[in-house]
């Protein structure tokens, strides 16, 4: 047991030491002597020597140490390649990632910016329509006033029509009593009535026959009693005509009301909803806007960390792979020791025991 953890020992004082192809077998000892432990194993390997120990177990060590530094160098390519796919599918996520969240930045920055234009243009159209809405109104409150008022108008004129015709169908049957033989003085009454009411009237139609009911009540005779008729009836006639005139006009100005009104408050109509359908976008633009600030908000921490992360990673994994270099090169050196203290040991075992001599002679 013993023999062979100076032999071990021997293994690992010589894999310490670094070596070059061009060195002979006994610099490569006078290598490991320079070694203060290195100089002690060389001592229990010459006493060894001297004593006839078999060299054959050093062999073996150096074969299992070798296999060892081989295996340990497997293991660590095995592991460096799956560490390599990971962090490889860790870079290749997190830079879909951060590709990710830089779209949703532009999509976002874009609905921002396009829902403001929007929110704009619904404001000062809201305006626009607020004032239409007021002048559709104003409109229609001049236009129905001034409908009314024609109405009116048509309503008293009507009413005079009717007293007008009323009276001349008065006069018409006092004139015609008169003719029948009745006296004047029976009629005198309702004769000066119907006389006060064409006079009220003022009406131009109505003085021709103002003055021959006058020249009537002074001297009646058949004469002026035919031709008061004939005056009465182209009177009537009149009245008649003028009345249905007014009542055309009534009639068209009520139709063209009704279809105007009826434009008006289409309008009135249209207005109201395209303003409420405004008001209602406006509200959702501004929640929009502000939904859309606070996820690129959001968004850009999230982009932070994942460049954060990103950075991360390729620090690590540019130290892993530093140091999976460096402990493949210490390796590579180590193994090459073993092997060239594999090639000393067999095929050059005689400078072996010559250094150890000179070694001996000196020390």
């Amino acid at each position: 047991m013993a023999r062979s953890l100076t032999i071990l020992a021997i293994v690992f004082a010589v894999a310490t030491a670094r070596v070059t192809k061009s060195e002979s077998p006994k610099e490569i000892l006078a290598q490991v002597n320079k070694d203060s432990f290195g100089n002690s194993i060389l001592s229990v390997l010459q006493l060894q020597l001297a004593t006839g120990g078999p060299v054959g177990e050093i062999q073996i060590l150096l074969n299992n140490i070798a296999s060892q530094l081989n295996g340990d160098q497997k293991k660590a390519d095995k592991v460096h390649e799956s560490d390599t796919v990971a962090f490889e599918k860790i870079i290749a996520d997190l830079e879909q990632e951060i590709a990710y969240h830089q779209s949703q930045i532009v999509a976002l920055s874009n609905l921002r910016d396009s829902t403001t234009e929007a929110l704009g243009e619904a404001e000062s159209e809201v305006r626009v329509v607020t004032s239409d809405i007021a002048n559709n109104e104003k409109s229609f409150a001049d236009e129905s006033a001034t409908r009314q008022s024609q109405h009116e108008t048509w309503v008293r004129k009507d009413a005079e029509h009717v007293d007008q015709m009323d009276a001349i169908d008065e006069a018409s049957k006092i004139v015609q009593h008169l003719q029948a033989g009745v006296a004047f003085a029976q009629l005198k009454s309702r004769f000066e009535k119907v006389q006060a009411k064409l006079m009220e009237s003022k009406h131009a139609l109505f003085k021709p026959l103002i003055n021959a009911l006058t020249q009537l009540a002074s001297k009646v005779d058949n004469k002026s009693i035919i031709k008061i008729l004939e005056l009465l009836a182209q009177i009537r006639q009149q009245l008649v005509a003028s009345r249905a005139s007014l009542l055309a006009t009534e009639e068209r100005q009520a139709a063209n009301w009704e279809v105007q009104s009826s434009h008006l408050q289409e309008e009135h109509k249209r207005l109201v909803e395209r303003k409420a359908f405004l008001e209602n976008s406006i509200v959702q633009f501004k929640v929009t806007i502000q939904e859309a600030v606070e996820d690129l908000e959001d968004q850009t921490l999230f982009l932070e960390d994942a460049e954060d992360s990103l950075s991360i990673q390729e620090r690590w994994a540019a130290e892993q792979e530093s140091q999976y270099e460096a402990q493949t090169f210490e390796r590579e050196q180590q193994l090459e020791v073993v092997e060239r203290l594999q090639e000393v040991l067999t095929q050059k075992l005689s400078a072996a025991s010559e250094f150890l001599q000179v070694r001996e002679e000196v020390f």
